[in-house]
């Protein structure tokens, strides 16, 4: 199932249709879709060859990308003794090929001759005016991110560079489009933004059905992938579980991280935690208004997938094992799911602000995020869930994931907390209901789950 990534696949498109581009680079996380947008950026091309490197060597490579060339491209195998002889006699033809490396780390890191970046790149400059395009395509990022450094042989040699990230909250709709504005936000708390983990839900299946039949089974899909695919890259960060088992739905500043962990020294949980930040695998995350304090940077779980499973299943497998899903589900699962989903919610939110801006929807929006205060005199302090950040002031939007209407009282009381605050130049105030209102409250903005979705 293809769905959304309409720019980069127009992007694709262009690259592929132009006489004048030679080469690009798609890279993202495992399960991203980079394999579903090349395939579907080629649908009723001719002379395109796709191939997937192997975790092998790289003679191995070669030897397979010579029978794909008779296979896919309907020509003699080619014999080369190494990659730069087998695309110079691909040239020989003198026609136009596409020639995809798909896992393009896997023959960068196997090749044990030299510096396979300074081949392609050799390849890359000899293709120019040949009719010959390459696209390298891989998903481990921090080796693909290398291919970007101006210390990099390939530095500035690609006219496409597409970093394929998840869906957002709107876009994932698209994968249960008839579920409700709530519903909606409680399978993209769960299931996260990944085309290929959307693609295996069952939008007329409850959210329960849809956890257990792809976490908490034996085999399930979700499951498996996390423990045997996700896992192998975050063994480069030799504390990487313990870190997200940490983090889990949570964020927190390096030194509660720090204390939290046991048996790894400071040195080596900043150089891990920089490790799963070059993977994306976490993210920091700061206030609009205390972006250089460091006392206010916090770690967080990028993808809501993973964040989900360290949440509940890491930890407890055992007990999965033992009691089966339907008890682990009613027992670990359902006491604390709408917590979880609620954290999230204020995610949601900020990308609906995120998405208007880009629209030019809200006028003069100078950032988007949360806010960070200090009542001195109330000696309190805290972080407002949603905020934009304009000129000379800052629109506050409360988030709010009940399962009824949000009362005028809880409302009001809200307004009036905020009120308190003496530190902040207040411009407008609003709520984000995802079950909507039982009134209208005057000068108050006022924003039901519905309209995140229009």
């Amino acid at each position: 199932m293809f769905l959304k990534r309409e720019k980069e696949l127009s992007k694709l498109k262009t690259f592929l249709s132009s006489e004048n581009s030679t080469a690009a680079m798609i890279y993202g996380v495992r399960q991203i879709g980079k394999s579903a947008l090349i395939l579907k950026s080629i649908e009723g091309m001719k002379n395109i060859l796709y191939y997937e490197c192997l975790d092998s060597t790289t003679e191995e490579d070669i030897k397979q990308i010579s029978r794909r060339i008779r296979t896919q491209l309907q020509l003699p195998e080619i014999k080369a003794d190494d990659i730069i002889e087998l695309f110079d006699n691909l040239k020989a033809f003198n026609r136009n090929f596409t020639i995809i490396l798909d896992e393009y780390q896997y023959l960068k890191r196997n090749f044990t001759s030299g510096n396979m970046d300074s081949y392609m790149q050799s390849i890359i400059d000899s293709l120019k005016g040949s009719g010959i395009k390459i696209i390298l395509s891989g998903s481990y990022v921090s080796e693909m991110k290398e291919l970007l450094l101006k210390t990099n042989p390939l530095f500035n040699r690609f006219q496409l560079i597409i970093h394929l990230k998840e869906l957002d909250y709107y876009d994932a709709a698209a994968f249960y489009p008839d579920l409700s504005s709530r519903e909606k936000a409680m399978f993209y708390s769960v299931f996260g933004g990944s085309p290929n983990a959307l693609s295996l839900l069952n939008p007329e299946k409850s959210l329960e059905d849809n956890i257990k039949e792809l976490f908490l089974h034996e085999s399930a899909p979700l499951r498996f992938y996390i423990e045997y695919i996700l896992f192998q890259e975050l063994r480069k960060a030799q504390s990487a579980n313990a870190v997200m088992d940490i983090l889990k739905n949570s964020k927190y500043r390096f030194s509660e991280i720090e204390e939290k962990i046991k048996g790894v020294e400071e040195k080596n949980l900043a150089r891990q935690l920089k490790v799963l930040l070059d993977m994306e695998a976490v993210e920091k995350v700061s206030p609009i208004n205390a972006k250089d304090d460091k006392r206010k940077t916090f770690y967080t779980i990028t993808n809501n997938l993973v964040r989900f499973y360290y949440a509940y299943i890491f930890s407890n497998k055992a007990e999965l094992a033992r009691i089966g899903p339907d008890l682990f589900f009613r027992l670990y699962i359902e006491p604390s799911l709408n917590t979880f989903i609620s954290y999230r919610a204020e995610e949601i939110a900020r990308s609906y602000f995120m998405r208007k801006a880009r629209e030019n929807a809200l006028g003069d929006v100078f950032d988007i995020g949360t806010y960070w205060y200090d009542d001195k005199k109330r000696k309190k302090n805290g972080e407002f869930d949603c905020v934009l950040k304009r000129d000379n002031s800052y629109d506050i939007y409360e988030v709010k994931f009940l399962s009824s209407k949000l009362s005028k009282k809880l409302m009001e009381e809200e307004i009036r907390k905020i009120q308190e605050i003496e530190s902040i130049n207040i411009g407008k105030m609003g709520f984000i209901s995802f079950s909507g209102f039982e009134c209208e409250l005057s000068g108050i903005d006022q924003i039901c789950g519905d309209e995140l979705y229009l």
